[in-house]
């Protein structure tokens, strides 16, 4: 799953997601664990992430009005952008940290902090007495020490998955700095790989104080503060308006017979989708059910341009396509008329005769269409 163990989740919620994971492929763990991690890593727990652990931490405390802007970005849209601005963080923390110059090996400044942190943890463990030196090893420790546990695995993320050479790259998420830094994929674009950015920093800011040995960041998640509060509810409230946003750039694109064009981490599907079914119930179903007609309702198809929808009554059987807009590519047109009886469109007509030309049903807007009495015994 291209992550580690992870704090301040509780181990039942840890092992609830490994079960579900288990025997997965590579795809649909990653799609398990991203559901999985919403519920955890919300906007709350995020909230308190930027606006008390990342602070509090001596390296990335300089970069924690990044991480707050990031924050907010993302909730009002603009997702990659978000992301773009955090993956540097995690590299120029970790040189901080070690204290390590330019000309070290990066990989090689991870190894610096993450020895440290576990020598510390593994003093700790053993309550500052003396024991063999093989008892304080990380191979005897990992199975043994929670703290060692969660740094050895935090490590084996920053070498296997995010700092992983271009070539040597086979993961699922693309959380990957090289892939970034050298526009070789854009699949990091991917919206999950915010949260993990932002629980990565917090948790890097952990493993600092016990490589530093200052503890300023704490193993126990806090309780959350007004500034925090105040965070959330200002991403709670750039969210409420990027909807508002949202609703009104599909209406005006629409207008134009066109859909929004697609963004790195928003297609448009959701929200045509949204409003297709919507407009199906209101505009087609109802006036169906009340000509007599029994319905039956399909899905939007994968892009959310057409529903298909059913109307029974007796031995009679009439079925209705729902297009988005007027404005759709005149194959789909051939290809709905083939099975319906009337094609039907959201909106006003939008130069119809150049997109529905070749079909012998009926073309023309939902609202203007009125639906056939359905026969009685």
């Amino acid at each position: 799953m291209e992550w580690f163990c992870p704090l301040w989740i509780a181990q039942g919620k840890i092992s609830e997601l490994l079960r579900d994971v288990e025997y997965r492929s590579k795809d649909e763990s990653i799609k398990l664990f991203d559901y999985h991690t919403s519920t955890l890593y919300t906007l709350s727990f995020q909230a308190v992430c930027i606006a008390q652990l990342i602070p509090s931490s001596r390296s990335l405390a300089d970069f924690a009005p990044i991480a707050r802007e990031a924050y907010l970005a993302f909730y009002s849209g603009h997702r990659a952008s978000s992301i773009a601005a955090l993956i540097p963080v995690i590299e120029g923390a970790l040189q901080r940290i070690s204290g390590a110059t330019a000309s070290m090996p990066i990989l090689d400044q991870v190894d610096r902090i993450i020895d440290r942190a576990c020598t510390l943890a593994g003093r700790l463990h053993f309550e500052n007495m003396w024991v063999p030196r093989e008892y304080l090893t990380t191979n005897y420790l990992y199975g043994q020490d929670e703290r060692i546990f969660v740094f050895e695995t935090f490590r084996s993320w920053l070498k296997d998955s995010f700092f992983c050479r271009t070539g040597e790259y086979d993961g699922v998420t693309w959380l990957n700095r090289h892939l970034f830094a050298h526009g070789t994929s854009t699949e990091w674009q991917n919206s999950a790989n915010f949260c993990r950015l932002v629980v990565a920093l917090a948790t890097l800011g952990v493993i600092e104080s016990w490589h530093d040995e200052s503890h300023r960041v704490s193993l126990f998640f806090p309780e959350m503060s007004e500034d925090s509060k105040l965070l959330w509810q200002q991403a709670l409230l750039q969210a409420q308006a990027q909807f508002v946003i949202k609703n009104l750039e599909e209406k005006m694109y629409h207008s134009e017979g066109r859909t929004v064009p697609i963004m790195p981490t928003d297609d448009g599907v959701l929200l045509r989708k949204a409003r297709l079914q919507d407009e199906c119930i209101n505009d087609l179903v109802r006036p169906l059910r009340n000509a007599g007609w029994s319905v039956e309702v399909g899905e939007p198809d994968d892009r959310a341009l057409h529903v298909k929808v059913i109307a029974r009554a007796e031995h009679n059987k009439i079925c209705i396509a729902l297009l988005y807009s007027c404005a759709t590519e005149n194959k789909l047109y051939r290809e709905l008329a083939q099975s319906c009886d009337a094609i039907l469109y959201l909106g006003a007509p939008y130069h119809q005769d150049q997109y529905a030309y070749g079909i012998d049903v009926h073309v023309g807007p939902v609202a203007g269409w009125q639906p056939p009495k359905a026969p009685s015994n």
